[in-house]
C-alpha cells in the first residue's frame, strides 16, 4: 500500500474536494478519484459516498481516517528525525583505533571533537585487531603502517614513518643488527602477520622474513616486550617516541628506510552517502594531526633557533 495513497485519503477526507487535493499532489481530480478506488479496492470497503456534486465519509472511512492520521503523524516525526539526522552532525560514533595511539593522540583528540560536536556520542574501541566492515559496527577505523589494498575508503591523516628498535640491554648482549639480512640471526617482536620486513636503501629494495620470538596483535604489548629487552620491534616511531627519548629504546638499521611513506589512515566502508557525523570527524581529525604536526616543527625551529643563538 503506498504512504501517497494514505496521504491522499486524509487530505481528500478533510478537504472533500477533489480538485482541491490534485492542485495539493500535482496530480488531476480524475487521477485522485483511481487511487481512492484502488485504495477502497485493497481494503475491500467503501471510504466515501460520492454524487456528481459532492463527497462523504462513510463510517468504515471514520474508522480509517483516525488510525491514518496517527501513522502518518508518526511517519512525518520518523521522516524528519532521519532528515536531521542525516542534515547534521549528531548520533552516535563508532571508532575503533590502535592501542598506544589511543594513550598520546587518540584522547586528546576525541575530547576535544566532542566539546566541538555535542550532539555525537563516541564510542572509542582501542585495539590492534584489524576489524572489518560491515559486521563489526565501527563506522571508521583508524589504522597505522601500509594499506592493503581493499573496497574501503582510506584518508591520510598524516605520516607515521616505521623505525627498528630495541632495548640498549638487548644490543649490549646480542649485538645491533648492521644490514636487514642481520635479523634472520636475531629475535624478533612481530606485530600480527608482519613476519615480512620490507627495506630500502637509496635504488635498492630487500624483503627480509623475520624469526618471530613474540607475536601479538598488540603493539603495547610488544613496545613493553622490547624495553624489557626480548627482540627487535619494527613499529611506527610515533609508538615508540616517549622510548626512544627517554632511552629505554634504540633505533637500529639507520641507514635503511623501514617504511617512511606509512602513515596513519581513517578507514571506513564505501558508501556514496557519508553522514555528517562522519564527515565532520574525518575533517577534524585531518585538521587535527595537521595542528600537531605544525607545533612539532615550531617547537623543533624554537629549539634550534635557540642554540644558534
Amino acid at each position: 500500500m503506498d504512504i501517497q495513497d494514505l496521504k491522499i485519503f486524509a487530505r481528500v477526507a478533510r478537504v472533500q474536494n477533489l480538485s482541491a487535493v490534485g492542485a495539493e499532489f500535482d496530480l488531476s481530480a480524475g487521477t485522485i478519484s483511481k487511487r481512492l478506488q484502488a485504495l477502497e479496492a485493497a481494503l475491500s470497503v467503501r471510504l466515501f459516498d460520492r454524487t456528481t456534486r459532492s463527497i462523504s465519509m462513510t463510517e468504515e472511512g471514520e474508522m480509517l481516517l483516525a488510525s491514518v492520521e496517527s501513522v502518518l503523524k508518526t511517519l512525518d516525526y520518523a521522516f524528519e528525525n532521519v532528515k536531521t539526522h542525516v542534515e547534521q552532525p549528531r548520533g552516535k560514533l563508532r571508532i575503533s583505533a590502535p592501542n598506544s595511539l589511543g594513550r598520546g593522540v587518540i584522547a586528546p583528540a576525541i575530547c576535544a571533537f566532542m566539546v566541538l560536536y555535542p550532539e555525537i556520542d563516541v564510542q572509542v574501541d582501542l585495539t590492534d585487531r584489524i576489524v572489518t566492515f560491515p559486521d563489526s559496527g565501527y563506522d571508521v577505523a583508524i589504522r597505522t603502517g601500509h594499506l592493503a589494498d581493499s573496497s574501503l575508503i582510506a584518508k591520510r591523516l598524516a605520516p607515521d614513518p616505521q623505525v627498528i628498535v630495541a632495548s640498549p640491554d638487548y644490543i649490549a648482549i646480542h649485538g645491533a643488527p648492521r644490514s636487514p639480512e642481520d635479523l634472520a640471526f636475531h629475535s624478533c617482536l612481530v606485530l600480527g602477520d608482519e613476519l615480512q620486513w620490507a627495506f630500502k636503501r637509496g635504488e635498492q629494495s630487500v624483503d627480509v622474513r623475520v624469526r618471530a620470538r613474540m607475536r601479538s596483535d598488540s603493539g603495547e604489548l610488544l613496545r613493553h616486550a622490547a624495553v624489557e629487552g626480548l627482540g627487535v620491534l619494527r613499529l611506527s616511531r610515533a609508538r615508540v617516541a616517549d622510548a626512544l627519548a627517554s632511552g629505554t629504546l634504540a633505533e637500529v638499521l639507520t641507514g635503511y628506510d623501514a617504511g617512511l611513506d606509512s602513515a596513519i589512515w581513517a578507514v571506513y566502508p564505501s558508501n556514496r552517502h557519508v553522514l555528517p557525523k562522519l564527515r565532520v570527524f574525518l575533517e577534524f581529525m585531518s585538521d587535527w594531526y595537521k595542528d600537531c604536526r605544525k607545533s612539532v616543527a615550531g617547537d623543533f625551529d624554537r629549539e634550534h633557533s635557540s642554540l644558534l643563538s
